[in-house]
Formats: C-alpha cells, sequence, structure tokens
C-alpha cells in the first residue's frame, strides 16, 4: 500500500494510499485553509503577555447612538476628577463623549454642530466643568499648489495654501460643557451636545491645543494656523491674544504639509505654560510678566547641523507626574523630562528609528505610557513604557484588543492617552472607525 506524506511546520503526517486518499485530500485542504488563516494574523503578535488587560470600548452603543464612522478619531482625552474620562473626536463632524468606570461603558454626549475637530482640547474647570476647543479636522489633505508656479520658494507656496484653506473658514471655537446638566442625557447619534459657545479666540483659525491654570480659572489656547497663544478668563468670559510663538514658518511635521507648531501645552504647578517655539526650543508663558519667554533650551530632535538648517522639531504630547516633573514627546520621535523649577531637561532618547512620538502618559506605577509611529500602514503606532527609575524602555507592542470569537481589533493610530483614577491608561484610537483602548498596568 502506497503511503503518502505531507509535511506542516507544526506536524508531519502520513495517511495510507488507494481508497485513503480522499481522506488524505480533505486533510490536505483543512491545513491549507488553518496555514493561510495563521500566516495572515502572523505579523500582529502581541508583545503583552496578559491579554486580559487590553479591551476596547465602542464609542457607544452599536446601531443605536456610536459615534458614525469617519467622524470617530478620538484626538482628545482628558481624566475629570471624579474619574469620568472624557474625549473629543474628529472627521466629519466632531463629538463629545464620556466613558464612566462605573458602568463599563462609552456613551456619546452628541456632536458640537459645524465643526471637525478636537484636536488635544479639553480641559476641566474648578467647577468641574469641560471646556472644548474645536478646529479643523487635522487629518484632512490640504490642497497643494505645484511647486513653482508664481514661487520659486517652496515654503512660500505651502504657506500660500494653507492660508487659503482657512481663509473661509470662520474659526474654531470655545465651548462650555456642563457635566451636572448634561451628563445623564442619552443622545442618538445625530442629536447636538448641550454646549454654551464662548466665542472666537482668532478668526481663520483652528484651536490646536489647550491646558488650564491650576486654580482652573484660567484656560490657555494655542491657534492653528498662525500660532497665536491665547487666554481666556473664565470669570470675566474674556480672550486675551498674546501674540505669535514663532514667526517663523517651516515644515518639518508632523505632517509635511501642515505648518510646523506644538500641539500641546502644559501648566507647571506654578502657573507657568509651557511650549515649543522659534528654532525648536522650549518657551513658556509667565502669568506674572504677562509675556513668552524664551528657556534657550533646545527640544530634542533630529537636527543636521553640518547643513544650511531650514526647519526644526515641535512638542505633540505634554504629561506631568505628581511630583511635577513634566514628560514631554516630540515629532523626530523623542521623549524627555524637564524639571520647571531647576529649569533642566533631559533628553531620554528614541524608542525607534522613525519619526513621532504620538501621545503618552504618567501612571500610577511612575512609569510612562507612550505611543510611537507615523500615520502610515508602513510604521504604525506601537505601545512602549519608560521606566524612570531604571531608565530603561519596555516594548509592549501593537495594542490588540482580543476576545475571539466575540471581537478582535488590532490598533494602529493613536493620537491621545490619559491615566485613570485607578490607574487604568486609556488610549484613543484616530481611525476610520475608532475605539478607546483600555490598558490595565
Amino acid at each position: 500500500m502506497d503511503t503518502f506524506y505531507i509535511y506542516d511546520v507544526r506536524r508531519a503526517i502520513a495517511v495510507p494510499g488507494g481508497k485513503g486518499i480522499f481522506t488524505f485530500l480533505l486533510l490536505l485542504l483543512g491545513m491549507l485553509c488553518q496555514t493561510l488563516h495563521v500566516d495572515a494574523q502572523d505579523w500582529a503578535r502581541p508583545v503583552i503577555k496578559n491579554q486580559q488587560r487590553v479591551d476596547l470600548r465602542d464609542l457607544g452603543y452599536t446601531q443605536v447612538n456610536e459615534i458614525p464612522v469617519n467622524s470617530s478619531a478620538v484626538t482628545s482625552l482628558i481624566t475629570a476628577r471624579d474619574g469620568i474620562v472624557y474625549g473629543g473626536t474628529s472627521g466629519e463632524d466632531a463629538y463629545l463623549f464620556i466613558f464612566d468606570p462605573t458602568i463599563n461603558k462609552v456613551k456619546h454626549l452628541g456632536k458640537v454642530p459645524g465643526h471637525t475637530g478636537i484636536h488635544h482640547s479639553l480641559v476641566e474647570d474648578k467647577e468641574g466643568n469641560i471646556f472644548i476647543g474645536t478646529g479643523k479636522n487635522m487629518f484632512e489633505d490640504i490642497p497643494m499648489s505645484k511647486w513653482g508656479e508664481g514661487d520659486d520658494k517652496l515654503d512660500v507656496t505651502l504657506w500660500k495654501d494653507i492660508k487659503e484653506y482657512f481663509s473661509g473658514y470662520e474659526g474654531g471655537h470655545l465651548f462650555r460643557y456642563n457635566t451636572k446638566a448634561s451628563n445623564e442625557h442619552v443622545k442618538l447619534v445625530n442629536e447636538n451636545c448641550e454646549v454654551e459657545d464662548l466665542g472666537i479666540p482668532l478668526i481663520h483659525n483652528s484651536i490646536y491645543a489647550l491646558t488650564i491654570s491650576p486654580a482652573g480659572d484660567e484656560i490657555y489656547g494655542l491657534t492653528y494656523p498662525e500660532g497665536h497663544f491665547f487666554k481666556y478668563n473664565i470669570g470675566l468670559k474674556k480672550f486675551t491674544d498674546l501674540g505669535e510663538i514663532d514667526a517663523r514658518k517651516v515644515y518639518h511635521g508632523p505632517e509635511r504639509q501642515w505648518r510646523t507648531l506644538p500641539r500641546a501645552l502644559i501648566c507647571d504647578d506654578s502657573g507657568k505654560v509651557f511650549m515649543s517655539g522659534n528654532k525648536g526650543m522650549l518657551i513658556y508663558f509667565d502669568p506674572k510678566l504677562e509675556k513668552l519667554v524664551s528657556t534657550n533650551i533646545e527640544v530634542p530632535g533630529d537636527y543636521y547641523y553640518m547643513q544650511f538648517y531650514q526647519d526644526y522639531t515641535a512638542i505633540e504630547y505634554f504629561a506631568k507626574d505628581a511630583k511635577g516633573l513634566i514628560y514631554g514627546g516630540t515629532t523626530d520621535g523623542y521623549i524627555f523630562s524637564f524639571d520647571p523649577v531647576k529649569m533642566q531637561l533631559k533628553n531620554l532618547g528614541k524608542v525607534r528609528a522613525s519619526r513621532r512620538l504620538r501621545c503618552l502618559t504618567v501612571g500610577k506605577d511612575n512609569k510612562v505610557y507612550l505611543m510611537a509611529g507615523e500615520r502610515s500602514t508602513t510604521r504604525p503606532c506601537q505601545f512602549y513604557a519608560y521606566n524612570p527609575q531604571t531608565g530603561e524602555f519596555e516594548t509592549l507592542g501593537l495594542l490588540i484588543a482580543d476576545r475571539s470569537p466575540y471581537y478582535y481589533w488590532r490598533g494602529q493610530q493613536f493620537d491621545c492617552m490619559t491615566t485613570g483614577t485607578d490607574g487604568t491608561i486609556y488610549l484613543g484610537e484616530s481611525e476610520r472607525k475608532s475605539h478607546l483602548f483600555i490598558y490595565i498596568p
């Protein structure tokens, strides 16, 4: 009797010939299908050992009031003092949502009508109200002119294109959301968020980033594309334009067609507001002097001093630990720590050779959790942790929520993070269809 052999990487099987050929063919077909299935998922193996610590939540109730596809990219997250996590989205419409740990669900609070982006622009005041800064969707492509038509310099052409793109835009608004009055209301998909419109800080500009003073009475913001720094006095309901943070216009990133400006602001415990500015220097606003001051400290980046250098990096994200030490991430992918009392910056390095450190947060275990990667299918975001005690990085890999056979989702793009009051790390996915990811260290 003939014997047929087939070799699989997992096992070898011998099947008798003759009438057993039909059985052999069935086995062969089954193993080929199994092999194809395994190979298709092979590159996405998780690194986190305890996969039960990774999960996700839909942005609302599926097929009932879930935030729609193309409007669900999560681009702002904060944890309020009562433990509720607030998020803002960008896309065809901007939405506000909450995750309440006590019910373990995401509930959307309605869309912000007429606005397409909430980018790093959520803050909580001393009364527990949430303030929302809106703007254009930062994932849109700006229509580009053909270089050389009328201008012989690329940066001049880029700036004209950006100005043209924003010329018909009224401007980003600052809104106030009353949590006590509106959090219990259930919203349908197309219902509007119950917000109070506080006005526009600068016409033809998005609100690009927000932070709030330690006392919770003054909001500070940054506009795009003109890069104006402003403050809003909550009690007086008054905007004050404090001028440009950087008169130069460079195009180093994060996205090459967008002007390079910092995407984050942060207040230290004394009330100073830090950001990056001209030539990649760390600057701050001094509320006592009422002006911007340069520290003459260079933000870590990929600088090529042997060349005629035209551009520089910017800060993408900030976080602060319990002792007031500030951590930041840059468009070139570096993480740094900054002591605002001693005015000392320490470059902690890069976790990947490619660009961009997208977002970070400080956990209750004092580790810094961060996402690094570009907005690209070939260089998706990967998850890391930095331990300040040892100075070491830990690779946590792709975030994969695997609850097979019920659901399986692989996160590849993230633009915001926050730490819950119990130490849970929340991460905002920023894809066409997005989720709120949850990681328990």
